[in-house]
């Protein structure tokens, strides 16, 4: 490692062209790196907090006694700016001090007199429209009415009122329910749609443009005319439909300003006008605010396939064993009844692991240790950078390659503490990259920009690689993109590099089972493997062919009720496997018949993760039934144990885990046999999340309840959506509904933050609940 000062680093910055080094810059730099570094001579050199605080004193009054003042923020500003690019020199390392940003309480209202008073004329205009889109001769007078009556009625932005009419075909309306694609431009046989009954004033123009194309095919843009035809690119229909709408808005101000009260709504004289105005309109509407902003954004959550409303024609066949029962394949396999020899026994050996939950020290870990990790791995290939210049994967620059990649990697796992984290396996896909696919050490610089941005680095999942799944995998993807507004190009080079990094550590033989991010999507749209949600008949179907007739202890039980915590409790596979006797907490002895059984999970991948689970509350009498004996058994047998060192599902008289493939593996190859293929154990949340949700509006509508093919089931019994609807209202008992908090809670049962990603991702029934809210005689 060469010795620096700050004279040296100029002079070597001002030969690489730094940007640091343009004219307009170069003065700051070189004050803030005389002041920071000095001119002795340093090997390593750490800036610290109050350090960086003094230099971005020092500037604002040096600029100022200079004449040239700045603000304390601007000088913030290039004080961090500085320090990043020297945090990317090898032994150097600074802190950036974060600068608050105040924010603004979101609210569904109209925030200023401005935007209140347009919504005021959206109102009153709304009630001209339709009178005048039936007197007009305007060719796309329908288009706006329907445009502007799905904005104004179901609350969507114009992006997604643009993305849903450049895709619009007969084939995405069924009766009066309309199929709005999740994310743009998503195919009616693989992607994801969200389904919402259309209350009447969004029928009724979407009737009459059906009405005017009843002759064209199926699969025909409704949109289409002669000058745009239905072979137009999806982003050329959007621009074309945009045009459209301008045009005829225009022509609608012209011919309704001869109105005795036109004054009234004098400010919509322009789309975009109506655009700002529809915002706050479903609001004003009375229509809750989680529904009239839930369509304001992409990705939008994705609705079931399956028919859960009594009155669908096809309802019926989605029984286990019927026509549709199984998921999705159609195969000659129908039998709900498999013979139960078929199943693999999980075996003893090397399929346990460790009791309870295996957690990850970070006490030792600084709280800026995210920033320091990425100067880490920017400092590894400014080394490289330093290399003679020659291919990086010459055979001449193989050693010292290898050396310096076995320094930073002793290096991350000396500061991180562990190995088989996120940044090391970055710093080796790195070093695949230049030496394998022979990158340029610009592209590898680029490569490690999208990989790291900050905010994924601060998931707590990125410490530990070997506990991923799939919705992991999608957490650090909405974690990435949280940090600002990615434009979709950028979002698919994300998606693209995060692809290659799986897929390199997957043939080293980590994320064997987790499947790689989509690649053809422009937007971050829910995966549509597990929209196909198990039902209630389903899971009874897997569960009594496992628990019925067989002896308290037997495999059979317990992978019936690994089953059930996740399909009832909601518990991700991993945090079944870690279940210690002493996490189920039973109370037999209770005014209930089946008694209490709380599951407490103690460890997670985020805070958010350790809850606590009623599962007497989600789950029938006969699941908590067998998860008493099924504990009592267990503790019989490992009777000289602690209960806490005791795994609840583990082999017989052996106090120890079962590990994923000896467990999670069998139970779901017993679901596919029986009931077909698009099945995972992750699949399970999501079916717990949906039929959570679509319990609690039941205990809060009964007309609800009663249009829902399932209302029979235990799930929808008086005493049970009751005591469900008890337990999520917690104790601010039923104020909570009027405090909108009821959604926040459930996000904490599943383990979420806030409940953001529960409704974009794992809620499968909004589309029920929400048409029920919009127009409940129509459900």
């Amino acid at each position: 490692m060469e010795h620096l000062n700050a004279e040296s680093l100029l002079g070597h910055w001002k030969s690489e062209r730094h940007v640091l080094m343009e004219p307009r810059r170069e003065p700051d730099t070189r004050w803030i790196l005389e002041a920071a570094l000095g001119h002795e001579n340093f090997r390593t050199l750490s800036i610290h907090r109050d350090e960086v605080s003094a230099l971005i004193r020092g500037l604002f009054f040096w600029r100022r006694a200079h004449d040239r003042p700045i603000s304390m923020h601007l000088a913030h500003q290039r004080v961090n700016r500085v320090m990043e690019h020297l945090n990317q020199v090898a032994g150097i390392e600074g802190v950036l001090i974060p600068e608050p940003i105040p924010v603004h309480r979101p609210t569904a209202l109209p925030p200023s007199a401005q935007s209140f008073s347009a919504t005021e004329q959206m109102l009153v205009l709304d009630k001209k429209l339709l009178t005048w889109c039936r007197k007009t001769t305007t060719a796309d007078a329908w288009l706006l009415v329907l445009s502007q009556n799905l904005m104004a009625r179901l609350g969507m932005s114009e992006a997604v009122l643009l993305g849903t009419l450049a895709s619009l075909t007969r084939q995405h309306i069924h009766h009066k329910t309309l199929m709005v694609p999740s994310s743009p431009n998503e195919s009616l046989d693989t992607g994801g749609h969200y389904h919402v009954s259309l209350p009447r004033d969004v029928w009724i123009p979407l009737r009459a443009v059906l009405q005017k194309t009843k002759h064209d095919e199926e699969d025909s843009w409704l949109f289409a005319t002669n000058k745009h035809p239905s072979s137009l690119p999806y982003k050329q229909r959007r621009l074309k439909l945009r045009q459209r709408l301008k045009a005829v808005t225009k022509r609608c101000a012209s011919e309704l300003k001869f109105l005795p009260d036109s004054d009234q709504w004098s400010a919509l004289h322009s789309w975009q006008a109506i655009v700002s105005a529809s915002r706050y309109v479903p609001v004003m509407r009375d229509i809750p605010p989680l529904w009239a902003t839930l369509l304001r954004h992409y990705p939008l959550p994705t609705c079931t396939h399956v028919p859960l409303l009594a009155s669908h024609e096809l309802s019926h066949s989605y029984a286990p064993g019927d026509s549709h029962g199984r998921l999705p394949d159609r195969g000659p396999i129908r039998a709900t009844r498999a013979p139960l020899d078929e199943i693999r026994t999980p075996e003893l050996g090397q399929q346990t692991q460790p009791v309870g939950v295996s957690e990850i020290p970070t006490e030792h870990l600084p709280p800026d240790w995210h920033r320091q990790t990425k100067n880490i791995l920017q400092q590894f290939l400014s080394e490289v950078g330093h290399l003679p210049k020659k291919r990086l994967n010459s055979d001449q620059l193989e050693d010292s390659m290898q050396e310096k990649l076995l320094a930073y990697e002793q290096r991350l796992n000396r500061f991180i503490g562990h190995q088989n984290h996120y940044p090391f396996w970055v710093l080796h896909f790195l070093y695949y990259q230049m030496r394998t696919k022979g990158n340029e050490l610009s592209s590898t610089r680029t490569l490690l920009s999208r990989l790291t941005p900050l905010t994924l680095l601060m998931h707590d999942a990125v410490l530990d690689m070997s506990d991923w799944d799939d919705e992991v995998v999608l957490e650090l993807q909405m974690a990435a993109e949280s940090g600002t507004r990615w434009a979709d190009s950028t979002r698919q080079r994300f998606i693209s590099s995060f692809r290659q990094l799986m897929t390199f550590c997957q043939s080293y033989g980590l994320l064997e089972g987790v499947s790689l991010p989509r690649s053809t999507t422009s937007a971050l749209s829910p995966s549509t493997l597990r929209t196909r949600i198990l039902t209630p008949d389903h899971l009874q179907t897997v569960w009594s062919n496992l628990t019925q007739g067989v002896p308290d202890g037997d495999p059979r039980q317990m992978m019936g009720l690994t089953l059930a915590l996740g399909f009832y409790g909601g518990l991700r596979a991993s945090e079944v496997l870690s279940l210690t006797l002493n996490d189920v907490v039973m109370d037999p002895v209770s005014t209930s018949p089946q008694g209490t059984c709380w599951v407490e999970i103690q460890g997670g991948k985020t805070p958010a993760a350790r809850r606590r689970v009623g599962l007497h509350i989600m789950a029938p009498p006969s699941v908590i039934g067998h998860m008493h004996r099924w504990i009592m058994t267990r503790r019989d047998e490992c009777s000289a144990v602690p209960l806490e060192d005791i795994a609840l599902f583990g082999p017989r008289h052996n106090p120890q885990a079962y590990t994923r493939e000896a467990l999670i593996t069998p139970v779901i190859q017993w679901m596919r046999f029986v009931l077909g293929q698009d099945i995972d154990f992750h699949g399970l949340r999501h079916a717990a999340v949906s039929w959570t949700l679509l319990r609690l509006h039941a205990a809060q509508h009964e007309d609800f309840k009663n249009s829902l093919q399932h209302r029979h089931h235990w799930m929808f019994q008086p005493m049970s959506l009751r005591d469900m609807l008890k337990y999520f209202c917690g104790a601010e008992r039923y104020d909570t509904l009027e405090r909108g908090t009821l959604l926040l809670h459930v996000a904490q049962w599943i383990g979420h933050r806030e409940p953001s990603t529960l409704l974009r991702h794992y809620a499968h029934t909004l589309g029920l609940i929400h048409s029920h809210v919009l127009a409940p005689s129509n459900s």
